[in-house]
């Protein structure tokens, strides 16, 4: 029988404490997840995957979580955290393409020293993962998908209903962060005359869906739903919004697409501007057209405001990473330390790693509760982080500035 310790969930004092040794000497700019020095390592390797868009439009935000990933399993190892055993990232690029993530996930679950998967971003991605995963018995740790339909189905408000036990999340769902955006617009910007725009996707549909519906509540109204799929003309857009004569011009979407919209309202004569949610909240946003005084949201207080958190950020800097940390690299570094320290409540002092053992790292997962760099970290029955905080930003100066909390 295998003797188990009760190990504690990482603490954001414990973080802090890691991270000012490894940032010291930490050369994390390749991919080796670091080495365990004078560890024992004699079990061999267990490998974190990382499923991500690390090309395409959306790399700036899959190489940030890559990174933060292997940061998070560098320290891990510099701290012998899983007795016996090295601990690499193994890193597939997604491109933010569903069938693409799909096949990344198979091929990560055929690994049998594979003990869990981070990401993806997009939600539309997450969809076609999470029964690849689900299959295998892996449990998967998204930072970045926040469609609310992953953990609670289509009837998420009158019937939830788990869609796979194997999937969590380290940061808030749409259901939050929609309805907060609409709020901040109504209440704060007073601003409630909204032309809804979305790209289609899970993502943008979810999140359009769920401000429009808070919209309302707060005596608001959607003068016009337009849908407009990535690379579809922006001129009839345009026309419809400025027919519309909004407020403020709503993206349910993502930054690559949101930019160019914002520059083509302006050339169009609307001057409302555009609010968009997490995807949107990019420095990317601004390059691709991106107007002064444009909102965004995003989840989760801004890292730099956190103690913990300003530690990985100086230990990533001195790491050395060519890439920025980007919006999703805190939720990724705690996702990462999030399966690690599962790892090592599932094997115990000498336990031996098989894939016989993933169902127990998913009960472990479920029953992870600690302190995280974003915040306390804990799931509920759904699998969604008990966090909901949600920020709001303002493009000003060529870039995004935070105004504060969304409530």
């Amino acid at each position: 029988m295998r003797r188990r310790r009760r190990v504690g969930a990482v603490t954001g004092a414990a973080v802090v404490a890691t991270l000012l040794v490894l940032a010291a000497g930490c050369g994390g700019a390749g991919g080796s997840s670091g080495t365990g020095g004078d560890c024992d390592t004699s079990r061999g390797t267990l490998v974190v995957g990382l499923v991500a868009p690390l090309s395409g439009e959306l790399a700036s935000v899959g190489l940030g979580m890559k990174n933060s990933a292997d940061l998070a399993v560098t320290q891990a190892n510099a701290r012998c955290a899983v007795p016996g055993y090295h601990l690499a990232v193994q890193s597939q690029d997604d491109r933010a393409d569903p069938a693409t993530g799909a096949a990344a996930a198979a091929t990560l679950a055929r690994d049998p020293s594979l003990i869990g998967v981070l990401g993806p971003f997009n939600s539309s991605v997450a969809q076609a993962v999470q029964p690849v995963l689900g299959a295998a018995g892996v449990v998967q740790v998204s930072p970045g998908s926040t469609a609310t339909s992953l953990t609670r189905g289509a009837n998420a408000v009158n019937a939830p209903l788990r869609q796979y036990q194997t999937f969590f999340r380290t940061v808030a769902t749409d259901a939050v962060q929609g309805p907060a955006a609409a709020t901040y617009l109504a209440r704060v910007e007073n601003r409630r005359r909204v032309a809804v725009v979305s790209d289609g996707k899970t993502y943008g549909e979810g999140i359009a869906e769920e401000f429009a519906k808070q919209l309302a509540t707060e005596g608001g109204d959607v003068v016009a739903r337009i849908a407009a799929p990535p690379g579809s003309p922006r001129a009839a857009v345009v026309s419809q919004v400025a027919a519309a004569a909004p407020d403020a011009v709503f993206y349910g979407g993502e930054y690559p697409d949101a930019g160019p919209l914002s520059a083509a309202l302006a050339a169009g004569g609307v001057k409302a501007p555009v609010v968009g949610g997490d995807g949107v909240v990019n420095p990317g946003y601004v390059t691709a057209g991106g107007r002064e005084g444009d909102l965004g949201t995003s989840v989760g207080p801004p890292p730099e405001t956190l103690p913990a958190a300003r530690g990985f950020v100086d230990a990533y800097r001195r790491a050395g990473y060519p890439d920025s940390i980007g919006s999703y690299g805190a939720f990724t570094f705690d996702a990462a330390n999030v399966l690690v320290d599962s790892a090592v409540r599932t094997l115990g002092e000498d336990g031996e790693w098989s894939p016989a053992l993933r169902p127990e790292m998913v009960r472990s997962v479920q029953g992870f509760h600690g302190d995280g760099i974003t915040g306390l970290l804990s799931f509920d029955r759904f699998g969604d982080v008990s966090t909901d905080t949600v920020t709001v930003y303002r493009v000003q100066g060529g870039q995004w500035s935070v105004v504060g909390p969304a409530d």
